[in-house]
């Protein structure tokens, strides 16, 4: 990945979707989430509607807000602190324990559906979780969805989502150095590519939800503007 591909695949983004919109709305109530709240957790689960998951059912909400608190008070003391950033956080230690919290949340209970002879619990998932936790530790957890991690080849598990994580770690640290050595300060990247989320692993998760899931390669966008007339 370029710094100029990242750069063309935060751009369509912005033209693709609105998520940043919705994102950045809860954020804005809610700059650190605290779930034992029952507004945060109505609030996550709105924008988790927004962004595509259908597992949580207007009706079933208090199901899906009790088992989120639960979770929550059973792992807060796991979840890493606040001011954690994925580049810098290791993983040697704390891989286990990602993997321990991915999967725990993934599958509590969200919503019940009818089935052909009884009812069915239906389950945050894998991109629930995903959601989740980045909306907790937006610098250190990203997003991701179903055609991400299948293109990818990754389980949708806990041991997945810590390879993408290892992924995109990957990618922030190789654009970093690009940046740097294109006199572009990291903290200003943000500016640079046009976004006003402040998310680092979001940027890499943006360029895969445009190359991945919507089939986008920055590498034609680039050479057809070198070659156009």
């Amino acid at each position: 990945m370029k710094l100029l591909h990242l750069k063309i695949a935060c751009y369509l983004y912005n033209q693709f979707t609105d998520y940043d919109k919705s994102y950045l709305d809860l954020l804005g109530k809610h700059p650190i989430l605290d779930l034992e709240k029952r507004i945060d957790v109505s609030d996550l689960i709105k924008w988790l509607r927004s962004w595509g998951c259908r597992q949580f059912k207007n009706e079933d909400e208090n199901i899906s807000i009790n088992n989120f608190q639960d979770w929550y008070n059973s792992n807060k003391s796991k979840l890493p602190n606040i001011n954690q950033n994925l580049i810098n956080y290791d993983f040697t230690i704390n891989e286990g324990l990602i993997i321990e919290l991915f999967d725990n949340l993934s599958i509590c209970k969200s919503a019940i559906r009818e089935g052909k002879y009884r009812q069915v619990d239906v389950c945050v998932g894998p991109v629930g979780a995903a959601k989740t936790l980045f909306a907790l530790r937006p610098n250190l957890f990203s997003p991701w969805d179903n055609l991400i991690y299948k293109q990818l080849k990754l389980e949708c598990n806990g041991l997945g989502y810590v390879s993408y994580l290892h992924k995109i770690k990957t990618e922030l640290i190789n654009i970093r150095d690009e940046a740097i050595n294109n006199h572009l300060e990291w903290e200003n990247i943000f500016n640079y590519l046009n976004k006003m989320h402040r998310s680092y692993p979001k940027l890499i998760d943006e360029y895969f939800w445009i190359t991945l899931t919507n089939k986008c390669d920055p590498l034609i966008i680039e050479n057809f503007c070198k070659n156009g007339r």
